[in-house]
Order: structure tokens, then C-alpha cells, then sequence
């Protein structure tokens, strides 16, 4: 498990944070009994937990999802921390319930993601950093240059102006290490997509 070490230290720092709700304990159980590589057992435990939280209020649930995508955002091993089961009964519908009931909250469409949620999020708080640096991303992500010098994937015009969206967007982010390196990344895909039009021309 050497290679994952980072992971499993998500998974423990989880745990600690869980640890201080006395109704997520069996939660922290879960994260713990993971950590220490007790698969099968952490996943009855989560099955306990994900049962009864289920049935939970609303405000509980939010409050639990809340914590969690805070906790696990741009972790190593996040995916451990919020298995399957987890995000699919539990972290899924809370969300979306969640944007009917207060639909002036951009937390929920934020940790929804994609753009459309995204860009709603930003609608409702343009301010919001995470939707920010969330949206900037998936726009690097989108454009075509994956397969270049062999080919290019989609429009490199259209991505030249999402790239400058992504610039005004940068801005806007209150933290100047990720500007740095969100800003850097921009300049890439800027100078592949030039590159690859200067090579068309010629």
C-alpha cells in the first residue's frame, strides 16, 4: 500500500474530522477500518452508516455532505473517502435536493459540477472560489490539444475563446498560488493550440 500512501492518510485525516460529530461515527469507523486495510468489515460499517443516514432530515444530510466535499476537495485518494455507495445514495441526492430547497446557494451546484452546475453556481455567487477554480479546470480539460502533433480534437478558434474565458474567470480566484499555476496551464494550451495554427498555415 506504499505506493497509495497518500491516500490512505486522506482516509485517516477524514476519520479525525468525522470524529468530532458523534453521529458520523460510524463514518470515521469506516475511514479508519479502511485505512488499515479491513476492506470488507469498513464496508459494512459504511452500509450501516449510508442505512441510517438515508433516513435522516434533510439539514443532516446537508450537513454531513457539506463537511465531506469540504473535506475531500482536490485530495489524493478521494475517491476512498466517498466510495461509490457513498456518493451515489447519500451525496448525489442530497445534492440535488438540495438545489430545489435552497435555490439561492451555489454550495450544491458547486460540488454537483460539469459546467452547467458550475456556471450556476457562479451566477449565484460569482464570487465562489471553488466553482471558480472547479470551472477554470474543466475548461483546460475540454480543450482539444490531447492528441496533437497527430491531431486536433475540436475547434481550436472556440478554444482559444474559452481560454480567455478561463483568464477572466482567473481573476477572480482569491489565491495567488492557484492563479500561478492555473495561469501557466492557460499559456499551454494557448501556445499548443498557436503552434498547431502556424503549422496548418504553413
Amino acid at each position: 500500500m506504499y505506493w497509495r500512501k497518500d491516500y490512505f492518510e486522506t482516509l485517516k485525516t477524514v476519520a479525525v474530522g468525522a470524529g468530532g460529530h458523534p453521529e458520523w461515527a460510524e463514518y470515521a469507523t469506516f475511514c479508519l477500518q479502511y485505512e488499515n486495510g479491513m476492506r470488507d468489515d469498513a464496508f459494512v460499517t459504511l452500509e450501516h452508516f449510508i442505512s441510517k443516514l438515508e433516513r435522516a432530515p434533510f439539514q443532516h444530510r446537508r450537513q454531513f455532505v457539506s463537511w465531506l466535499m469540504h473535506a475531500t476537495e482536490a485530495t489524493p485518494g478521494r475517491h476512498m473517502a466517498v466510495p461509490n455507495p457513498l456518493q451515489l445514495r447519500i451525496v448525489e441526492p442530497t445534492l440535488a435536493e438540495w438545489t430545489i430547497l435552497e435555490q439561492d446557494c451555489s454550495e450544491p451546484h458547486r460540488w454537483l459540477g460539469g459546467h452547467e452546475h458550475l456556471r450556476q453556481a457562479l451566477e449565484i455567487d460569482p464570487n465562489d472560489r471553488y466553482a471558480l477554480r472547479k470551472l477554470i479546470v474543466l475548461i483546460l480539460s475540454s480543450v482539444g490539444t490531447e492528441e496533437l502533433p497527430e491531431r486536433y480534437l475540436g475547434s481550436p478558434s472556440d478554444d482559444l475563446d474559452v481560454l480567455k474565458e478561463a483568464e477572466e474567470l482567473l481573476q477572480r480566484l482569491p489565491d495567488e498560488s492557484d492563479r500561478q499555476i492555473l495561469s501557466e496551464a492557460i499559456r499551454e494550451e494557448r501556445t499548443l493550440i498557436l503552434d498547431y495554427l502556424r503549422g496548418r498555415q504553413t
